[in-house]
């Protein structure tokens, strides 16, 4: 979650002093709040951005016309963040969502005065807002309204970000984490406290309950698909790999991304054990000869410079151990050995490997080929244990190869 602190004053210093407090306590963006930019101005904007250039600044310029005008005063002036009333006309909210884009700021759309919220907010997606705001201004507040009765549509209406705003407190905000609002905005209960500080520090410890409920809830997910994993190797498909890096003249090490991350630090190991290994694409790395191998990670198989490398590999006469989590991707139809290793289940997930990899809003909390990649990283240890009671090294040995230069 991101604590926005809503600056809803009119004099500048007043706004700064307590913005300096709120910063101290921990808050995330500070709003420059439509008071306050209609007394002063974008000047307004500019003063807390060079005073908080650490801080994302929303400019709550409550945009109804020229869109795309305001946007590019308020990035101008420093702005990362600029609200558009979700009432004005499509054509104001896609210029702004355009300028944002040229700028590199977001736009983030209230939901205030809007009848039919849901239905609003699935357009606004569709135009590329960044953010939706459920808000329920003073007035309504007034009448008894909160936030609370339209935020839980909205939220699973819609995969942007939600905003939520309307008289949150200390004791409402638990609510609204509970229904999933990405962005708290609080304003009177900090800008009115006698200790702004004190009220913004128990906001965030709030927010760390529910930070550490997902820190742990990912962490557990990871470890239990890699005992899965575990539980699942193949003992041909391990020893094929392991006798073909025994019997390697050379061994290449080719990973992209992330996989590529894992691979090096495999190399490393085998490096440590005396293995003569190399990691594709170093400026030292020699030819590939007959009776090498490259070790090959990819969990889709089809990544195009893995497998062009694959391809090259065969050529020369050396062989192919495939690490990825599609026996019969591309990759591994090239490949004398093929580990499988498995990321998401199928059911979690749509079949399209780039369009999984693309998506953010899926049952694993682990995105992308995080469980892949975390799962080949521990197995490829546990080839390292291997080797090591193969070859009667400990720790000590292998020390000895470690890096002094460093």
């Amino acid at each position: 979650m991101i604590l926005q602190v809503a600056l809803d004053l009119t004099d500048i210093e007043q706004a700064i002093s307590i913005a300096e407090k709120a910063a101290r306590g921990g808050a995330h963006w500070l709003e420059v709040g439509t008071p306050l930019i209609k007394k002063e101005g974008m000047r307004a904007v500019e003063l807390l951005k060079r005073r908080f250039p650490d801080r994302k600044i929303v400019a709550d310029l409550k945009t109804m016309d020229t869109g795309a005008l305001e946007v590019e005063m308020a990035a101008r002036h420093g702005a990362d963040v600029v609200s558009i009333l979700g009432v004005a006309d499509d054509k104001t909210i896609k210029d702004a969502v355009d300028v944002a884009r040229r700028y590199g700021i977001r736009v983030m759309v209230d939901l205030i005065g809007v009848k039919d919220k849901v239905k609003r907010a699935k357009e606004l997606e569709k135009m590329g807002v960044h953010y939706i705001l459920v808000h329920t201004g003073i007035d309504e507040q007034a009448q008894g309204k909160s936030p609370l009765q339209d935020l839980e549509e909205v939220v699973k209406a819609v995969k942007v970000p939600v905003a939520v705003a309307g008289g949150l407190n200390l004791e409402t905000i638990p609510k609204v984490i509970e229904l999933g609002a990405t962005i708290i905005i609080v304003g009177s209960a900090i800008t009115k406290a006698k200790d702004p500080e004190k009220v913004t520090r128990q906001i965030i410890d709030l927010f760390w309950g529910e930070y550490m409920q997902t820190i742990r809830k990912a962490m557990k997910d990871i470890v239990e698909h890699i005992g899965n994993v575990a539980d699942s190797l193949k003992l041909e498909q391990v020893r094929g790999f392991v006798d073909a890096m025994i019997g390697a003249n050379k061994i290449f090490i080719y990973g992209a991304g992330r996989s590529g991350l894992v691979g090096k630090a495999f190399a490393m190991r085998l490096m440590h054990l005396d293995f003569n290994v190399y990691v594709v694409g170093e400026t030292i790395t020699p030819a590939f000869e007959q009776g090498d191998l490259l070790i090959a990670i990819s969990g889709s198989g089809e990544t195009t410079s893995i497998v062009d490398a694959a391809k090259i590999a065969k050529k020369e006469g050396g062989k192919v151990v495939a690490i990825t989590s599609y026996a019969n991707s591309t990759l591994g139809k090239l490949a004398d050995v093929v580990v499988e290793i498995p990321g998401r289940a199928k059911t979690d997930i749509p079949t399209d490997y780039i369009a999984r990899q693309m998506l953010t809003k899926y049952k694993w909390v682990a995105p992308m080929g995080t469980l892949f990649e975390d799962s080949t990283m521990v197995f490829l240890d546990g080839i390292i244990a291997l080797l090591m009671a193969t070859f009667q090294k400990t720790e000590k040995d292998m020390k000895k190869k470690h890096a002094t230069l460093e």
